[in-house]
């Protein structure tokens, strides 16, 4: 572009027009008007550059500032004429316009595919292109040197002066519709957005797509774009009707059962969970709990401990775990030592698999029957520990952690354990008490001088 050759000279504004390869196609009315105040009043001091066109000349750049000059009441403007052909025309006004932040992502894809077109290639095919120079040139991909064909866009690339994966996702906007390209544009959407929206084939997903993006945050804009395109319907439906989050169906789309994926999606519908928490909840899923069969073993040992239970001196606390156990055994352990209070001391007082446990079921029941609950979650188990115990089984570190991080927290609820009604039960889930955080517990009273006692 530097050996063009050119002149200045006044030009009077009525000679003038605006070119058609312009990438911008809307321009602010009230920064116009408030130019063409300051240009009334000292000038246009910048001028434009143009180039001839027939008996007129045609805007190369300075748009703004001849608008601005017609409503000042110009008559003549400085102009910088140059003599240059459509494609570096194109390439000259691109450049200028690229760096501006008022212009619109579309705007500029149409900018950049103006360019190539008039060096005669098609946009849609210089994409694959600028993949494969980015390859060669970062020795990403095996081959010595470019074709012909990749050497010419290479030429035009490099004069544009943006990164090859820049270009390719400017110009992948256009894979849009028209019409979907100028809804891009109505809704804000950035070249980022856009250009993951494009890549979705199917019409009716990518236009449910476009709808949404605007409050959708923009990292995860490519993780959704990626469902779209790999999972089932009914994922990529729950996702494109906000039902569950991205990072919740990228989860989903890891289970290779589909019985067990559908399960899981219907659970993610039903819940709010965070990737950690859904993560444990899958394997929940893949790695059921094994209960105990109801059977005449079960009850005999109920019967054991209930009689037993009755024989007993009472003790200060108390820890009970109601798995393998239904609410109306549990509430009669209770009642066996008239318990008054229970706190629960799950992280998460949900029960999937036993829903009578649950916090709002659960508290009911116990208030039928006259005992009070109180639910401390600080006292949980967090699931990064938890994780880390099911990973690797490792019970002795799972309570050294929870020692150290979490049983500090029983400090803060001393004074709130003398208010409660005595005799007090923490409640979690496991039966085992030497494998549950219950016990951990008990051994912070009894260090205390208190007895503790598993129903």
């Amino acid at each position: 572009m530097s050996d063009a050759s050119f002149e200045v000279k006044m030009i009077r504004v009525d000679e003038i027009k605006p070119n058609p390869f312009q990438p911008r196609t809307s321009f602010q009315k009230e920064e116009i008007e408030e130019l063409a105040k300051t240009i009334k009043n000292i000038g246009l001091l910048q001028p434009i550059s143009v180039r001839k066109h027939g008996n007129m000349y045609q805007i190369i750049s300075g748009e703004r500032r001849w608008r601005a000059s017609q409503i000042a009441g110009l008559e003549k403007i400085p102009a910088i004429i140059k003599d240059i052909n459509d494609g570096r025309l194109m390439a000259e006004l691109f450049i200028e316009n690229v760096q501006r932040k008022d212009l619109e992502p579309i705007e500029r894809a149409r900018g950049l595919a103006e360019i190539y077109r008039l060096n005669g290639f098609e946009p849609l095919n210089v994409m694959s292109k600028l993949r494969m120079i980015e390859g060669v040139v970062t020795r990403e991909v095996k081959r010595e040197e470019l074709t012909k064909e990749e050497q010419d866009i290479k030429k035009i690339a490099d004069m544009v002066g943006l990164s090859y994966k820049h270009q390719y996702r400017i110009l992948s906007q256009l894979r849009l519709t028209i019409d979907e390209q100028d809804r891009a544009t109505e809704l804000k959407l950035g070249i980022e957005q856009i250009s993951s929206i494009s890549s979705i084939e199917n019409n009716e997903d990518r236009r449910k797509f476009l709808e949404i993006a605007p409050s959708i945050e923009r990292n995860k804009i490519s993780t959704i774009s990626k469902i779209i395109r790999k999972g089932k319907k009914p994922i990529k439906d729950a996702v494109l009707n906000k039902e569950i989050e991205p990072e919740i169906a990228e989860e989903i789309l890891e289970i290779k059962n589909p019985e067990i994926q559908q399960h899981a999606l219907d659970i993610a519908k039903k819940g709010i969970y965070t990737k950690e928490g859904f993560k444990y909840r899958i394997l929940q899923l893949t790695k059921p709990r094994i209960d105990l069969p109801k059977d005449t073993m079960g009850i005999q040992i109920f019967n054991k401990i209930m009689w037993n239970l009755k024989r007993t001196i009472d003790y200060d606390i108390y820890t009970i775990g109601y798995e393998n156990k239904s609410i109306k055994q549990l509430i009669e352990l209770l009642k066996v030592k008239m318990i008054k209070t229970v706190i629960d001391v799950r992280k998460n007082p949900i029960s999937q698999y036993k829903p009578e446990f649950s916090k709002d079921n659960f508290e009911a029941a116990l208030k039928k029957k006259g005992i009070e609950y109180e639910h401390i979650p600080e006292l949980g188990v967090p699931s990064d520990i938890r994780r880390r115990l099911e990973e690797s089984g490792d019970y002795e570190g799972f309570f050294q952690q929870y020692d150290e991080k979490i049983l500090p927290n029983i400090e803060n609820y001393v004074t709130d354990f003398e208010i409660l009604g005595y005799p007090i039960a923490f409640l979690c889930v496991e039966f085992d008490p030497t494998k549950c955080h219950r016990h951990r517990i008990a051994l912070w009273f009894e260090k205390r001088g208190f007895r503790s006692y598993d129903l």
